[in-house]
């Protein structure tokens, strides 16, 4: 990146400062450091302006887990410092895999366009393309969980418009990435369609039907027990004046 570029000054424009500290790690890796607001400026200017899929991801998962740490300290939740990490990773893989599926399904729409009314009719798809990414998705609920979205949030008693895959439990997320990964490939290289490539997936993949497990984050019930607790506070501290 050249000094006087027209990069260098668009990347300034998010925070970039340079602050760059050259490391010796151990033998012969050499290395340099960067300050977190450097780091952030890099990841903007890589998502804002260069699209970058890896750093939209990186963003997506980072702002989560920035809200999620923000809710757990206003309820008193309290997790080690490894399941955030983990679920860091896993939400941050969804999110690159989800994207990729959604590629090689708009490759696959691309290259279909004279069977698609064929496919859509075959699967009872509404909606065009836009209801194709849909019934994909709705297909790994279906292999994972054997019910839709609305039965899914049912389940775990979140909003019916919430997307399942911000709610379920980490291993069960993980099951999801996997699916998309495989399905995406066998979208490319053999030539499946989505339906087709999922379930492939899930076959190869030996995936079982299981009931949806809420992830360790905060329900409308815990938002209840809080404010009711604080309630009786507050009415506890009226009476005692």
């Amino acid at each position: 990146m050249r000094t006087d570029g027209n990069a260098l000054n668009t990347l300034k424009g998010y925070g970039f400062k340079g602050d760059i500290v050259e490391f010796q790690g151990q033998g012969f890796i050499e290395g340099n450091l960067i300050s977190t607001e450097d780091f952030m400026a890099m990841i903007m200017y890589a998502a804002v302006i260069g699209r970058r899929r890896q750093a939209i991801a990186l963003l997506a998962a980072a702002f989560y887990e920035t809200l999620e740490r923000r809710a757990d300290h206003a309820f008193g939740i309290i997790r080690d410092e490894d399941e955030y990490i983990q679920k860091f990773e896993f939400r941050h893989a969804s999110i690159l895999l989800n994207k990729d599926l959604r590629s090689a399904i708009g490759e696959w729409i691309d290259e279909n366009q004279d069977s698609l009314l064929v496919y859509t009719k075959e699967y009872s798809i509404k909606g065009g393309q836009r209801g194709i990414y849909a019934s994909a998705l709705g297909k790994i609920y279906q292999l994972i969980f054997g019910m839709y979205k609305k039965s899914i949030n049912e389940v775990l008693d979140v909003k019916y418009y919430e997307t399942p895959k911000n709610n379920v439990h980490v291993t069960q997320l993980q099951r999801i990435a996997q699916i998309e990964d495989l399905a995406s490939k066998y979208i490319r290289r053999k030539g499946m369609n989505p339906i087709e490539a999922i379930n492939a997936a899930a076959d190869a993949l030996m995936i079982e039907t299981e009931e949806p497990r809420l992830g360790d984050r905060i329900t409308r019930q815990d938002v209840y027990r809080v404010l009711g607790a604080k309630k009786q506070l507050g009415c506890a501290k009226q009476k005692k004046k």
